[in-house]
């Protein structure tokens, strides 16, 4: 996924390069930012919000349209608060008589890369230094999702002795492949002539098998028109 990403944005800056000899405008942008997991419920619970980042080589179409190619890599560790929250001890020391019972989480790192092709609307003409923008896009996502160990620890006393006992569960994770669809709205700052700052926040979901899966990327970024 990642080799096929950068082969795509190598592709459009190409083509960039080349439509650059006819027509201003052609940009390249670097983007940093957190992100935030939206559902299903499991990846927003058990996630927490993050850091990732992308590139992006961008066509113009018109004054106020431009065909933009990203490739992003975000990345999530496991909430532990989110995963305790989910599992109810108290419940489980009832039924069974425990003195104590125990949750001690862990997992692997989780992350996504997308790859896509989004369209951007800004206002034209450009209105002073700053400009609002809308941007949609399609493209392909690959979610990958640490294993979340679950060990059980139930403590019951006997005659004023701890008798301990671990149980150890798992929340299996694994490797989907989806098409994504995604939007949002930014603002774009004008530096130097050839030097744009932006803010965005966009909302992307994948269409992944039985339940879609969302995020909610913040980023900020720096563009240079070539």
């Amino acid at each position: 996924m990642k080799r096929s990403g950068m082969m795509l944005l190598l592709a459009v800056l190409s083509i960039a390069v080349g439509n650059a000899q006819q027509k201003s405008g052609v940009e390249i942008s670097l983007t940093s930012g957190y992100v935030l997991p939206s559902s299903p419920m499991a990846f927003a619970n058990y996630w927490k919000i993050r850091y990732g980042g992308g590139l992006r080589a961008g066509i113009p179409l018109s004054e106020s349209m431009t065909l933009v190619g990203s490739f992003e890599y975000y990345r999530f560790t496991m909430d532990e608060t989110g995963v305790r929250n989910g599992f109810d001890t108290d419940y489980m020391r009832e039924i069974w008589i425990f003195d104590r019972v125990t949750l001690s989480p862990s997992a692997d790192p989780s992350s996504v890369i997308a790859l896509a092709a989004n369209l951007r609307v800004a206002p034209s003409p450009r209105a002073g230094t700053l400009s609002p923008y809308f941007t949609a896009g399609i493209g392909l996502m690959q979610l990958s999702m640490g294993d979340i160990s679950l060990p059980v620890t139930s403590v019951l006393s006997i005659d004023n002795n701890d008798i301990a006992m671990t149980a150890e569960n798992r929340i299996v994770g694994g490797k989907k492949t989806a098409v994504l669809l995604q939007s949002g709205l930014g603002i774009d700052f004008t530096l130097t002539e050839s030097v744009n700052a932006f803010v965005e926040a966009r909302y992307a979901v994948g269409l992944t098998k039985g339940q879609t899966t969302g995020y909610i990327p913040l980023n900020i970024g720096v563009m240079i028109h070539l």
